[in-house]
């Protein structure tokens, strides 16, 4: 038994490659105009750089400003360290000498400093007007500590309380020589960076789009082709799936238009002579006019199963179920097996009869395509079997109908296909048995659909094992 679809064998088909589509399916797709306008389409390039850019700004500008307004001023403990150690050594020599040695360092600090004497007279300041006196707490701070902090502002005190310094350190002004370069330089950076990145990622966008937009054009043979290792290979790739998928869809449906009508054209011939042939001579068309019927069930049978598929599709099919025999399922199946291919030799085993909830009518079609598909694919000599197995293991509780034929049997390649609509193994096996490749393919759909599944095993020349499984509840 072998899958009653084949593949188109088109001369241009490579593996890499889709068969070439003719030029009328490249209208299949037209361009459709909404009457919008489309958005004006930006640089990605000056998109990237502004983030970028103004990150780095911030980011500097942080770094920069933050600093200066929100430490603590626990800071400025070194600076009073300082200040404190020049106030002890004031404090030790003489008073004279203090005029002396301010007006030698003052032109070195980098700040305002007041000195006062233990009652708060100003002794010496290098500001006008002089800093403010300590106030009662920092007077208070100065008992316990050598100095007290606050912002912008240090007081300390000698060891022997004699000389009290108020000291303001001068903020540095913002370090414009510093900031300019540096930031001239990270946009520059900023900028190559941004310009690497965009075309790296603008690139691959731009293939895929053009690949899309030739797809959606009606060229089938659009691949985006997008070899990277991230995020855009894989949509790439998933694009090239779709496209493939699309494109045997789209083959698949312009085979089954012509096996349609070979299908049709064939019996309505046979009519058409009978009808013919009853209009000259009725009587010697008796024996003609007595396969009409025969035609036109092959005719029924052909558009039910397009329609039961269609019908089918998706995998949320609703069904009609009741409960039905497996054995009379399968007797009825192996009686028009029997009736359809006189002289074939069917053996059964249908073992155990059990009742199952399903659609008596739709498993029927089911075993009628498995059984019909063995007949077509193994010789007439040999006979095919219909069992009937249940599986009461625990988890399992299923039923299976196992249809088993002695014929040229499937590669593993075709096994791969045996289930997809449309597709047939071989040309020359169609013309010589018939069948648009609907059989297997309705088979499974009607067993998913009644939560089951139908499974294929097979060994080219030796035959093959088909195995229906419904659930038994």
């Amino acid at each position: 038994m072998t899958p009653e679809v084949t593949p188109d064998a088109t001369p241009d088909a490579t593996p890499d490659r889709p068969p070439a589509v003719p030029s009328e399916l490249h209208a299949v797709a037209p361009a459709v105009t909404t009457g919008r306008r489309p958005p004006r389409r930006r640089r990605l390039v000056y998109r990237v750089y502004g983030f970028v850019a103004v990150l780095a700004i911030a980011i500097m500008a942080a770094l920069l400003i933050l600093p200066r307004y929100t430490r603590g001023p626990r800071y400025m403990e070194p600076h009073a360290a300082l200040v404190q150690y020049l106030i002890e050594r004031w404090s030790v020599k003489n008073p004279p000498q203090l005029d002396t040695v301010m007006a030698r360092i003052e032109p070195r600090m980098r700040g305002k400093l007041t000195l006062f004497d233990a009652g708060g007279k100003v002794l010496r300041s290098n500001t006008l007007p002089p800093l403010d006196a300590p106030t009662k707490d920092e007077t208070r701070n100065l008992v316990n500590a050598k100095w007290s902090l606050d912002w912008g502002r240090i007081v300390v005190r000698s060891d022997d309380g004699s000389l009290i310094g108020v000291y303001a350190p001068t903020r540095p002004g913002f370090p414009w020589s510093y900031v300019v370069p540096l930031g001239a330089m990270i946009l520059v950076l900023v900028g190559l960076a941004s310009i690497w990145f965009s075309r790296r990622l603008a690139r691959p966008l731009d293939q895929l789009a053009n690949a899309a937009r030739q797809f959606g054009a009606g060229d089938i043979t659009a691949r985006a082709n997008l070899m990277l290792a991230d995020e855009v290979g894989d949509v790439g790739r998933a694009f090239d799936d779709m496209a493939d998928r699309t494109a045997r869809l789209l083959r698949s449906q312009r085979q089954l238009m012509g096996d349609v009508s070979h299908e049709l054209r064939t019996p309505l011939a046979r009519i058409r002579v009978a009808l013919e042939l009853a209009a000259e001579d009725p009587v010697a068309a008796g024996d003609v006019l007595s396969d009409v019927g025969a035609d036109l069930d092959e005719i029924d049978q052909l558009i039910g199963d397009i329609l039961t598929t269609a019908r089918l599709d998706g995998d949320h099919a609703k069904i009609d179920r009741e409960p039905t025999s497996v054995v009379e399922l399968a007797d009825r199946a192996g009686r028009r097996f029997c009736a359809r291919h006189p002289g074939r030799t069917l053996e059964r085993a249908l073992g155990d009869d059990r009742a199952i909830p399903c659609d008596p009518l739709l498993l029927r079609r089911a075993l009628d395509n498995l059984l019909d598909n063995a007949a077509k694919y193994s010789d007439a000599g040999t006979k095919v079997t219909l069992a009937v197995r249940p599986d009461d293991e625990p988890g399992r509780n299923t039923v299976a109908f196992e249809i088993v034929d002695h014929g040229i049997g499937m590669s593993a390649a075709e096994l791969g296909h045996a289930f997809t609509p449309f597709w047939r193994a071989d040309d020359s096996r169609t013309r010589k048995t018939g069948g648009v490749g609907l059989g297997l393919a309705l088979a499974r759909r009607i067993a998913r659909a009644h939560g089951g599944d139908v499974t294929l095993s097979s060994l080219p020349g030796q035959g093959t094992t088909a195995r229906l499984e419904v659930p038994l509840t």
